[in-house]
């Protein structure tokens, strides 16, 4: 037998109608999907094909005939594969069957067509279609059940299941799977609320398929289900419901992203969020993509149970490891002039161009197989045809070992001989043995000496060259010299336009207005640079002149003598458009920082928590509407420290956390009348400033933080991105415990903004603005999750002595403290003691309850009774409960005799046992 897959001669399966248009007319073609009772959705060996202005048919591959056809209007063309479902109702012979589709003709469309099949064979046909609002094509069409269905509910798509439509944009709509009635719809934003950078505009929707929790879990997480957060309540009720997986690109730095999100359905007990979403984002992974031309589409393959993730782009095959924390490029192929491809098993991949099928091992870079395209009844002309009519491959049953592929108008049959042992068994695929003599020829690498060879397309042209080849040490002297004659001068006006030429920015004619400087000096005036839309169009820049910039807009100050103050971090170019720059394009960090000055910072202890802290603290002077520190928090990568000092510069601004060093005023006072009215008057200036924390309280209640709450947002969102460990230690480090309740009340006020704990209760703030949208479901997960590193921070001890010791000064308060914690531990251990001794008392008769209750369910059984037999006491006191608690056996109406007859029980031998199960010396009446 073969060690490799080997590939028979193609040959004809069916010949598929025309499209209205052969010029722009394709070919769709999409899997079914059957149900029975008691098992899961499995994939059947049947194909819908969709013919752009003719109809949707669909095919037995097995059987190579056709099941049925759905006629289309001539001017509807198919937008994505159609989603077909058949479902055999248990009990009787009826089979259902939805086929759903999505065309524009022009405007965008899903129709869904019910066949009805009757035991006696006779199928009633029936048509509904949906009209969608907007013009994003539909790039997806899947079936759910309802959250709570198990898997073995047989239930019809009128009991609950859902139609899921998945548009380009990002947009889901949930549709009722019979009536075809909009039930919610998701907002784009759900899948790029974590995006940090990348336009929004350009985000799109690549590649969807549908998967059980268990696959996913299995394949891609390897078995750990605690990789997906929130997925326990999705599967609590022990059921294995789908996930939604959807591949999505964005571009970000001139290069083409993937993005991996799994979705998830809403359990029931979320009924508001789950009319209003209906799904919940679990994960979301990057996948870097190779660069790829944009009038050339990829193919995308995914297979859930191995974790892998297949690209094709321009002949490039790439293959990505799933099973990572993050999922990386394991394998980079080149097919040639392959347009299709089909994964077989974990190391065979099934690659086709205009005429030539190839079997590729990705792993060793090796051919296993190849054949020519060549079928009976057709010329060799036929073959060069445009593209359109060259061969792609749509669909592999693995269990029949035949791939299906469209050529010419023609279903093709591919039947590939599976690698096997002489004893028939599998054994390991992909072996290097059998790639041995076998290698795929490498394209020749250009030979980088000479500048002539080297393309203008190479990713290396983007980049600046070595400092040690040709003119480029000279370059970078001359400029340094340059701008250090022009600092030295005070002609920052020049000094700032060379530095925007050396970070690729233009200058604009107008100058900025003038402002004071600290020293009460008018700065001068200077020039405006033109900043680009987004900080993804910053152009690449040689990072030494960045360190450049950073080392003359800060300097590190030591003063020197008995009274000396602490170093300090000082901004030399406070009013300049280089920190502006800096901030706004991502350079400014510590790392950079530490570089730009580490010849002055070679005695600094922990010099990173410190440069940290004072950069922030600098960046808060620089503008006290803290526009420029929430600029820094959005653009700048940073670590769990930074991100808490900049949560407590935003925090003491809007005045959040209670300074300890100021005591409370003193209201009874024994002075003279002088020192009364002066304390009167200090006292009215003290309600005063109440009056105003009160008001920028109601303030902050009421969402007017503006560019502070932007920050505090942002500054949330990337601490749950960040390890929880290192946090909880940051909190320890850089918190005080009343600073830590303060980001916990925080925190609280959050919930409360955001609804989270007044909305089903108290509706006024959303009957106020309709327009208002429900937050996105991932911010009681955020807030959650930093409420509890919040608590682990403090530990134990800050919650049971803290709030005594910070509240008030007075060290009898703390006493009453702990003495009313004692009271309180000790009625809990009493309710605990009464709570065992009650489960003494009540567990035999709730022991007796259940066994009693299981009796007579067994007993309705054997009666064949559906309902509850009521239950009559005829003497008094046989209400009460039988001494031992001991439930009697079942006795049965008929018995098994000789020879295997059944027969019945007399009333005397039913009499006889009935006897038998009560003690001696008891008080009870037997009754048949």
């Amino acid at each position: 037998m073969a060690s490799n897959f080997h590939i028979q001669k193609p040959y004809v399966l069916n010949a598929l109608p025309r499209p209205l248009d052969p010029a722009t007319g394709r070919y769709v073609v999409g899997e079914v999907y059957g149900t029975a009772e008691g098992s899961r959705k499995r994939k059947r060996s049947e194909l819908t094909v969709g013919i752009d202005g003719e109809a949707l048919n669909i095919y037995d591959i097995s059987s190579a005939r056709l099941v049925t056809s759905y006629p289309i209007p001539p001017q509807s063309s198919f937008t994505c594969a159609s989603c077909s479902l058949r479902r055999r109702i248990p009990g009787n012979k009826e089979v259902i069957r939805y086929t759903y589709i999505a065309t524009r003709d022009p405007s965008q469309r899903v129709t869904l067509f019910k066949d009805h099949v009757d035991p006696s064979g006779k199928t009633t046909s029936s048509t509904n279609s949906l009209a969608l609002a907007s013009q994003n094509p539909v790039v997806h069409l899947t079936t759910r059940s309802p959250p709570g269905a198990k898997s073995n509910d047989t239930l019809s798509p009128s009991t609950g299941d859902e139609l899921l439509v998945i548009r380009r944009n990002g947009e889901i709509i949930g549709l009722d799977a019979e009536s075809l009635q909009q039930k919610w719809i998701t907002n784009p934003a759900v899948l790029y609320q974590d995006f940090a950078r990348g336009s929004k505009k350009d985000f799109h929707v690549e590649h969807c398929i549908s998967a059980s929790t268990s696959d996913v879990i299995q394949g891609m997480f390897k078995g750990s289900r605690d990789s997906l957060s929130g997925l326990a309540s999705a599967s609590h009720d022990n059921s294995d419901p789908e996930l939604l997986i959807v591949v999505s690109s964005l571009p970000m730095d001139g290069q083409n992203v993937l993005h991996l999100h799994i979705l998830s359905q809403m359990p029931l007990s979320q009924t508001l969020a789950y009319s209003s979403g209906g799904l919940l984002q679990l994960y979301v992974a990057p996948m870097v993509s190779p660069p790829r031309q944009a009038d050339n589409p990829s193919a995308y393959q995914l297979d859930v149970r191995s974790g892998s993730f297949l690209e094709l782009s321009d002949g490039t095959l790439t293959v990505y490891d799933l099973t990572e924390s993050i999922p990386k490029v394991t394998h980079i192929m080149d097919l040639g002039d392959a347009s299709s491809f089909l994964k077989m098993s974990k190391t065979s991949v099934l690659s086709c161009t205009a005429s030539q099928l190839n079997v590729y091992n990705p792993q060793f870079r090796s051919i296993q197989s190849s054949t020519s395209i060549d079928l009976e009844g057709q010329t060799q002309s036929s073959h060069d045809l445009s593209g359109a009519d060259s061969c792609e491959l749509v669909a592999y049953f693995s269990k029949l070992e035949l791939a299906i592929g469209i050529t010419n108008g023609h279903m093709v049959a591919i039947q590939l001989e599976a690698p096997k042992t002489r004893t028939k068994k599998r054994r390991a695929e992909g072996l290097l043995i059998d790639s041995i003599g076998r290698g795929v020829q490498q394209p020749i690498r250009t030979d980088t000496s000479t500048t002539a060879n080297v393309s203008t397309n190479s990713a290396f042209s983007n980049y600046l060259p070595g400092s040690v080849r040709g003119d480029y040490w000279e370059t970078w002297t001359q400029g340094l010299e340059k701008a250090d004659a022009l600092l030295e001068s005070d002609q920052l006006e020049e000094f700032e336009a060379l530095l925007a030429e050396k970070v690729g920015l233009r200058i604009s004619k107008k100058k900025l207005t003038s402002r004071v400087m600290e020293d009460g000096e008018e700065a001068q005036p200077l020039p405006e640079w033109k900043w680009p839309k987004s900080r993804s169009e910053y152009p690449r820049v040689d990072r030494r002149w960045i360190l450049y910039g950073i080392s003359k807009a800060f300097r590190w100050h030591r003063e020197h003598g008995d009274d000396a103050k602490p170093p300090r971090l000082i901004c030399s170019l406070p009013y300049t458009n280089i920190v502006t720059y800096l901030v706004d394009a991502g350079h400014l960090t510590v790392s950079n920082l530490k570089s730009a000055l580490r010849d002055q910072l070679r005695d600094v202890d922990n010099v990173d928590s410190v440069l940290a802290r004072l950069l922030i603290s600098r960046l808060a002077e620089l503008d006290p509407t803290l526009e420029l520190l929430t600029c820094y928090i959005s653009a700048t990568t940073l670590g769990s420290t930074e991100l808490l000092l900049a949560v407590r510069a935003i925090m003491q601004s809007l005045e959040l956390i209670q300074d300890p060093k100021q005591s409370p005023p003193k209201l009874l006072t024994n002075v003279s009348s002088e020192e009364a009215e002066t304390e009167n008057a200090e006292f009215g200036m003290e309600l005063d400033n109440l009056e105003e924390e009160i008001q920028k309280t109601e303030s902050y209640l009421n969402g007017n933080t503006g560019i502070r709450g932007t920050g505090l947002s942002v500054a949330f969102a990337k601490l749950a991105n960040c390890p929880a460990v290192s946090t909880i230690k940051a909190l320890r480090s850089t918190f005080k415990p009343e600073e830590i309740l303060s980001l916990v009340y925080l925190l609280r006020v959050e919930l409360v903004k955001g609804a989270w704990t007044s909305r089903y209760l108290d509706n006024t703030e959303f009957e106020e603005d309709a327009e208002l949208d429900a937050p996105p479901d991932g911010i009681i997960t955020l807030i959650s999750d930093l409420l509890g590193r919040c608590i682990d921070a403090i530990g134990p001890g800050g919650w049971l002595l803290n709030d005594a010791l910070l509240g008030s000064n007075n060290i009898d308060d703390s006493g009453d403290f702990v003495a009313s914690l004692k009271l309180e531990v000790s009625a809990a251990l009493e309710g605990l003691q009464e709570a065992v001794y009650l489960r003494g008392i009540v567990g035999e008769a709730v022991k007796y309850c259940e066994a009693a209750q299981k009796a007579e369910a067994q007993a309705n059984a054997m009666l064949d009774v559906t309902k509850p037999m009521p239950l009559y006491v005829r003497e008094p006191g046989a209400e009460a409960l039988p001494l031992g608690l001991k439930t009697k056996t079942v006795i049965e109406k008929t018995k098994v005799v000789s020879g295997g007859e059944v027969v019945r029980r007399t009333a005397r031998e039913t009499g006889h046992l009935r006897s038998q199960q009560v003690g001696p010396y008891s008080l009870e009446r037997i009754a048949i």
